[in-house]
């Protein structure tokens, strides 16, 4: 996976922490405890095993080990991990779903000459190619 062009950091959201609102930030965010709301980062996110995420997330690459119910918009790629569970749409530019990770939605990929601000995951209505699913 391509990473993001961030100061290095990651924000990280234990096991034992709940929060809801809205996040918004210029770093990497990784969600290992339960969070509810918002996420928009300039940089990477990250779902471990044990996080659990009820939000629409937009981020540079997306890695879903733990679960997201909402709809995602990566502006490079998203991974779903053996372990990660999708309820929800994405877009991405590139996307990658192991066997035995669940993705219940639909996809949509990004087009390279097509810049994704402005958007959110949920206001793309205009109809683009499907991705493919090959487990690996």
């Amino acid at each position: 996976m391509e990473t993001g062009k961030t100061s290095g950091t990651t924000s990280l959201l234990s096991k034992k922490v709940k929060i809801e609102g809205n996040i918004q930030g210029d770093e990497d965010l990784r969600v290992e405890g339960h969070f509810k709301g918002t996420i928009k980062v300039v940089g990477d996110f990250s779902v471990g095993q044990s996080g659990v995420v009820e939000a629409d997330v937009e981020a540079d690459n997306i890695v879903i080990q733990g679960q997201i119910t909402g709809n995602v918009l990566a502006r490079k790629q998203l991974e779903i991990q053996s372990s990660g569970q999708l309820l929800g749409d994405c877009q991405a530019k590139s996307i990658d779903i192991r066997e035995g990770a669940i993705f219940e939605g639909r996809s949509s990929m990004l087009r390279s000459s097509a810049s994704p601000a402005g958007s959110t995951p949920s206001s793309s209505t205009s109809a683009q190619p499907e991705a493919k699913v090959n487990p690996k």
